[in-house]
């Protein structure tokens, strides 16, 4: 199944939602009835209007990633720091270390694993080894990938 493809600034605005709260369903039931209002007063982080004009654009896009997950089109260092902490409240420092182009020292459960995988943009790639109760993981710029 090929997932629905997310800006990374359309994937901060959902996950955003969700960390603080709101559930899919609401969220759903906000999109399909076009309420940027209801979604700003619930959270001041963003303009969610800007969510809006992309379900008017594409009406399935964001209810699909909403309902099955997406992938991001395009990642930087920053987007994959801030989408770790939105949905695992995983940080830099404490729970990896972050390089130019890459993320080492991830442990993330099955779950997070194939979740996160699927949403990683193209330009990096992740490798994860099997430890006793969860995956160690790295991710790498593409670029840095021999």
């Amino acid at each position: 199944m090929t997932l629905p493809a997310l800006s990374q600034w359309n994937a901060f605005m959902l996950e955003t939602l969700l960390a603080k709260g709101m559930t899919e369903e609401k969220l759903l039931l906000h999109v399909e009835n076009h309420d940027a209002e209801a979604l700003n007063s619930f959270d001041q982080t963003f303009d969610y209007s800007d969510l809006i004009e992309a379900t008017t654009e594409d009406p399935s896009l964001i209810k699909s990633a909403i309902e099955s997950g997406y992938q991001v089109k395009f990642m930087s260092t920053f987007g994959i720091k801030r989408l770790l902490l939105l949905k695992y409240g995983i940080e830099d420092g404490a729970d990896y270390t972050m390089g130019e182009a890459r993320f080492d020292g991830l442990h993330l459960s099955e779950a997070q694993l194939h979740e996160f995988g699927a949403m990683l943009s193209p330009n990096w790639k992740l490798f994860s080894e099997k430890k006793q109760d969860n995956y160690g993981v790295t991710i790498v710029h593409a670029t840095e990938v021999n």
